[in-house]
């Protein structure tokens, strides 16, 4: 019996509710309806589900958004303005042989939920399954063999290898099933105002030239596992200060602290002051980048979907799947392992990206780049 199976027979108590419990479209949702979002952890996956979630807000300004999230993303999540209640939980937490995994049951399945959405495109059996014991009649999540009863909305995969396309336009062909316009959906995650304001003084304060150009690098491993060797990142590096008038910022989640601290440490002229301990305070440094460069990491796509300019040194494996398409921010270069960065085809990239912010003339400003703070 598959993970599913075993799940659903030894809870079977905590999922009647949802498995009786029916849903229409277009009128899933009303002015008052509650929403359960659950991330799985991937923070990618969190992102392309915020144009359906913003669009849901704005169509129903009185829906109420609970979250199930993992710690980690917390500090994104709670002050976005998306979230009226945030429940965290611990992988070890979804254990059906521990008390907590029913106890989690449990309080989902008294939340009164009409929808629930499992922001992953990828089976996570539990946690479709804590969709299936909220209680909500319309379940959004993943296409899978074996997703159902757990999920009852799907988008399903075309017939053609490459017909899904970019995964964060792939919630627009919901769009229409919850009334919703596609075209104006906002893919962007939201961020606190006063939080941007601060981060944008900082930065000021640490870059008062504006011609000076901030260039967020992310040496953090991608999606499919591919990550550029530091050497060729630090090359590139110093390549773009002979080129721009430009500080160097590495940047990405924290989970990459370690190659984070690496390149810094290859850069030198480490500054402090500039937050960052967080994700939320990441993702805010990231929002005031004039550039950012990296492989097909989860900073590559929110800085493409916060509308920063971004240049993707994929893989030939980071498939359609993960390259944006029709976005004048976004440029992606296929590089094959252990190939440098041709220089004039990623300033031609740059140049595209940023409107051609790199015909103005530049000398190299101030040594040799920006370490993450608080390095050594």
């Amino acid at each position: 019996m598959g993970d599913h199976g075993i799940l659903t027979s030894l809870m079977r108590p905590f999922y009647r509710k949802g498995s009786e419990t029916t849903f229409q479209v277009p009128d899933a949702l009303g002015p008052r309806s509650r929403l359960l979002c659950i991330d799985t952890g991937d923070l990618s996956e969190l992102l392309f589900h915020a144009p359906l979630l913003n669009a849901l807000r704005r169509r129903h300004p009185e829906l109420e958004i609970d979250f199930l999230l993992p710690e980690e993303h917390a500090p994104l999540v709670v002050p976005s303005g998306l979230a009226r209640q945030c429940t965290l939980y611990h992988e070890r937490q979804l254990s059906p042989w521990r008390p907590a995994f029913a106890s989690l049951l449990k309080k989902l399945g008294q939340g009164g939920y009409d929808m629930a959405v499992v922001a992953s495109f990828e089976s996570h059996p539990r946690l479709e399954l804590a969709a299936l014991a909220s209680g909500a009649g319309l379940r959004l999540g993943p296409s899978h063999g074996k997703n159902y009863p757990a999920i009852n909305c799907e988008l399903r995969p075309g017939d053609e290898p490459d017909s899904e396309g970019y995964l964060g336009d792939r919630l627009l062909r919901l769009a229409p099933f919850l009334c919703l316009d596609p075209h104006p959906l906002d893919f962007r995650w939201p961020l606190p105002l006063d939080r941007v304001r601060h981060i944008a003084q900082q930065i000021h304060f640490h870059k008062p030239n504006p011609d000076q150009m901030l260039i967020g690098v992310d040496p953090g491993p991608g999606k499919t596992g591919f990550a550029f060797a530091l050497d060729n990142l630090e090359f590139l590096a110093r390549q773009l200060g002979t080129q721009l008038v430009c500080r160097i910022l590495p940047l990405g989640v924290p989970d990459d602290e370690a190659r984070l601290k690496a390149f810094s440490d290859r850069l030198g002229r480490v500054p402090v002051g500039l937050p960052c301990d967080d994700l939320l305070e990441r993702v805010l440094l990231l929002s005031q980048c004039n550039l950012f460069i990296s492989g097909n990491t989860d900073f590559f796509h929110m800085a493409v979907a916060l509308g920063v300019p971004a240049v993707g040194l994929f893989s030939p494996h980071d498939g359609p799947r993960w390259r944006p398409r029709g976005r004048s921010n976004a440029r992606v270069l296929t590089l094959t392992k252990g190939e440098k960065v041709d220089i004039a085809t990623l300033m031609e990239a740059v140049s595209e990206v940023t409107r051609g912010r790199t015909s103005n003339p530049s000398q190299p400003v101030g040594g040799d780049g920006v370490g993450l703070p608080g390095s050594s």
